[in-house]
């Protein structure tokens, strides 16, 4: 009898722990399969191409091309998040909140361990892999490539970590706001960096994919708290 219940007990449990372990084996599976479709020379590379040819017959026309044909220009001002020079200050900023609020030094563990596995993963990899970005066939000599975007990486990790960090400091409805107000930016981040043709949609959605094994990471890393209904539980 006793068995029977501690086995009962460990259903719902063990049916709770599961879900914790799909999303980043997801997100693993799709950054490993875009990668070997680049370097594959795989069917995405085609389904890109169309994508591009599509995206920019809206972006050069008269009615869109105010979107993005001058540096403060929407899709441009979006563009702009993903660099570092913006990104991490704002990281920087929700982490010394985060810091003072909870008088707790692992704000500052996650934000570094996200920086540090941001610059560790994306260098390499534009590098090694080598993509040429849109409208070019090769990259220029001491340039990097396109795969995965770095600029989405950079903005989804900055931004998310810097939300993840603020959490506990936040009620559970304001919370729910703040990281679907993020999961909007991040995504149109990504949306701008193909509309503007700096990137191939794929290099976008392997930036998504590593930036959140990489905001995952970090939080585990710095063991950071959060609430109980952002890690699915109520």
């Amino acid at each position: 009898m006793e068995d029977s219940r501690a086995a009962t007990a460990a259903g719902p449990r063990a049916a709770r722990r599961r879900p914790q372990w799909l999303l980043p084996g997801a997100l693993l599976l799709i950054l490993v399969l875009l990668t070997i479709n680049v370097l594959g020379h795989g069917p995405l590379l085609g389904a890109d191409a169309r994508i591009r040819t599509i995206v920019q017959a809206q972006a050069n026309s008269a009615m869109w091309r105010w979107l993005s044909d001058h540096s403060y220009s929407p899709a441009q001002l979006l563009v702009d998040l993903g660099y570092v020079e913006v990104a991490v200050p704002i990281l920087a900023v929700c982490t010394l909140v985060a810091m003072i609020r909870r008088r707790s030094l692992r704000p500052l563990l996650a934000a570094f361990a996200a920086v540090l596995l941001l610059l560790g993963t994306v260098i390499p990899a534009k590098i090694l892999i080598g993509r040429a970005g849109p409208g070019y066939t090769t990259v220029s000599p001491g340039g990097l490539g396109v795969f995965p975007s770095g600029h989405t990486a950079t903005s989804s990790v900055c931004l998310g970590v810097g939300v993840a960090v603020l959490l506990p400091l936040l009620s559970a409805q304001a919370g729910r706001v703040a990281v679907a107000v993020v999961a909007a930016v991040c995504l149109l981040v990504g949306v701008a960096l193909v509309w503007c043709d700096y990137h191939w949609f794929t290099d976008v959605v392997a930036g998504w994919a590593l930036a959140g094994l990489i905001i995952q990471g970090s939080l585990l890393v710095s063991r950071w708290p959060l609430p109980p209904w952002a890690r699915g539980r109520e």
